[in-house]
């Protein structure tokens, strides 16, 4: 499993739609919010903390909003556990 911090933005034209997939997506595969996805007001932005063990179950939820949203997913741990692994 790895930890992600996953971010993603929208251009305005497209903040009703963003919303209106928002209200009924479920995500697909085991994926573990460790935070609850967040919006940057007044940004078009959002981001959450999520672990996910399968790529292709992750591409697949991605896939269905690649149209209108832009991701930036970068892998996270956190640093007690990086610093143990000396």
């Amino acid at each position: 499993m790895v930890k992600c911090l996953m971010t993603w933005w929208w251009k305005g034209k497209d903040a009703k739609e963003v919303t209106e997939r928002f209200k009924k997506w479920k995500p697909i595969g085991d994926v573990k919010f460790y935070f609850p996805i967040h919006t940057i007001l007044g940004a078009n932005k959002a981001f959450t903390v999520l672990e996910v063990d399968d790529a292709e179950k992750m591409a697949i939820n991605l896939r269905a909003w690649s149209d209108i949203c832009t991701y930036e997913i970068l892998p996270i741990m956190d640093s007690r556990e990086l610093v143990a692994l000396d």
